[in-house]
């Protein structure tokens, strides 16, 4: 329906706590972004980082069809959420050095 609107898809694969308040966790956790639009993303990025996600934290994982991931995110979601007994957790992407 709007298609020039520039779209940044982000914050899907958490609670609601854990979105605006990613401090309180025990550890930083890892944010996805998905979105076509290099500026919508900075600006998105600029935003995550008042919400207090370090720009470390911020994962760029391509274009807006990239947001299906996050969305399917939801069934293991669940699933850890039983597994820890909370709905307030993040998971972190760590790679090899």
């Amino acid at each position: 329906a709007f298609p020039l609107t520039p779209v940044v898809k982000t914050l899907c694969t958490m609670d609601s706590t854990t979105m605006v308040a990613p401090g309180e966790l025990t550890e930083p956790g890892t944010v996805f972004l998905s979105g076509d639009d290099p500026e919508a993303k900075t600006t998105t990025g600029r935003l995550l980082t008042d919400l207090g996600w370090s720009a470390s934290s911020q994962l760029d994982i391509g274009g807006i069809t990239t947001a299906r991931g996050q969305e399917h995110f939801a069934f293991l979601f669940m699933g850890i959420a039983g597994g820890v007994n909370s709905h307030t957790f993040n998971i972190k992407v760590v790679t090899r050095p």
